[in-house]
């Protein structure tokens, strides 16, 4: 067959089954006046029940607008991208680095492993004085925050979140100098 003969077959076919589909929906009635139309035509009971319930309206809800950091427009936004890639953000805070940098494993360790155990107790141990020493150092600094809170009005709901996470710090800190007592330097040194 030709491919002209093929195409006019395929547009017929595409046209009869279009005119088969209209004249289906054609005896169904618009969905802004489904119930109109089978009010009026006595046939109410059998077309009302062919459409779904109307769903409700979803309640609208409040927007809440959040205030953006102003932008300097006036240079692309390619520009800008390309600036804080070479330069960084000026927004973001510092890096803040440790002051005694963390000692590798020699290879002696790496391959004993007891000693890489104990290179691994020397390192936990060091992360827990870290944490009893930062604790001590900035407990009396949220207690100023607490203070300062109760002092400005601030509402007990939030002042109360302040008050637990000084407990729990506490606790934590409490906790760790009772289970390892050599942690009770960094307490006492600030």
């Amino acid at each position: 067959m030709k491919p002209a003969v093929i195409a006019g077959v395929a547009c017929l076919l595409v046209a009869g089954c279009w005119l088969a589909w209209r004249g289906d929906a054609a005896g169904l009635p618009l969905r802004a006046d489904a119930g109109q139309g089978a009010a009026q035509a006595g046939d109410g009971a059998a077309r009302g029940a062919q459409w779904p319930p109307a769903t409700p309206e979803p309640v609208a809800r409040e927007l809440k607008f959040v205030p953006l950091t102003p932008v300097d427009s006036s240079a692309s936004a390619w520009l800008s991208m390309a600036a804080a890639r070479e330069n960084g953000d000026p927004r973001t805070p510092p890096i803040e680095r440790d002051a005694e940098p963390r000692s590798a494993p020699t290879p002696a360790q790496l391959a004993d492993p007891q000693a890489y155990q104990q290179y691994e107790q020397a390192q936990h141990t060091r992360l827990l004085g870290a944490y009893v020493a930062a604790a001590a150092t900035e407990l009396p600094r949220l207690q100023a925050d607490l203070e300062r809170g109760r002092q400005a009005g601030i509402p007990a709901g939030q002042l109360a979140k302040l008050e637990e996470k000084i407990a729990r710090i506490q606790r934590q800190s409490a906790e760790i100098v009772k289970e390892h007592p050599q942690m009770q330097g960094y307490v006492t040194r600030r």
